[in-house]
């Protein structure tokens, strides 16, 4: 990652962390694409997403008091409403990365490979959207504090747009060790047709 790069997230994790809202929105806008939510601690009534409510209130459940989950509790086998978008991923450098250890099968369909066993850091070649989630990763693994977000990618962008859940989980010295995260795409978009050239001369209409 270049130094520009690395200015980028350092600068974007201390407006997370200061709940710099136009800041944010201003970063998607200025690359054609908008914020629409961002949320800390979110509830079920933040999103009508099934999958979303079920894993927030999964890890509510899961939950001590104030205490944040530890990692080892969370089961597979309580997660089956949510597979195929669930993401599990081990924290590294201190929430600046992360490895995943399980990289949903519909979150794979939709990105167009599978990431299992890779880094946070591998993805899109650090594109504005990979600089800004891995901020919001780190931002969080700071705040030991869930987060929801909405965003729409730029026209191009064959996904209309993102919700993203980030739940953090405990290690054995209480720090933040692993993320049960989850992403779901909105719509298709439909193919841009290429510009019709207008009929010159002798040329059929």
């Amino acid at each position: 990652m270049s130094a520009m790069q690395n200015s980028d997230m350092e600068q974007l994790v201390v407006d997370l962390l200061d709940d710099q809202r136009t800041k944010l929105e201003d970063y998607f806008a200025a690359r054609g694409a908008r914020l629409e939510s961002l949320i800390w601690s979110p509830t079920t009534a933040d999103t009508d997403q099934p999958i979303l409510r079920f894993l927030i209130e999964y890890w509510d459940r899961l939950r001590d008091g104030d205490l944040l989950p530890p990692a080892n509790a969370v089961s597979p086998f309580d997660l089956k409403p949510a597979l195929g978008h669930v993401l599990l991923i081990d924290v590294l450098d201190d929430g600046w990365n992360g490895r995943f250890r399980v990289y949903g099968t519909k979150v794979a369909e939709t990105y167009g490979r599978d990431m299992t066993g890779r880094l946070l850091s591998d993805i899109d070649g650090g594109n504005y959207a990979s600089i800004f989630f891995r901020s919001l990763y780190r931002a969080s693994w700071l705040r030991k504090a869930s987060y929801y977000s909405h965003h729409y990618p730029p026209a191009h962008v064959a996904v209309e747009s993102w919700q993203r859940l980030a739940l953090p989980l405990a290690g054995a010295d209480g720090q933040v060790s692993r993320f049960l995260a989850c992403n779901i795409a909105g719509r298709w978009r439909p193919p841009a047709r290429p510009p019709v050239k207008p009929a010159g001369p002798g040329t059929a209409a």
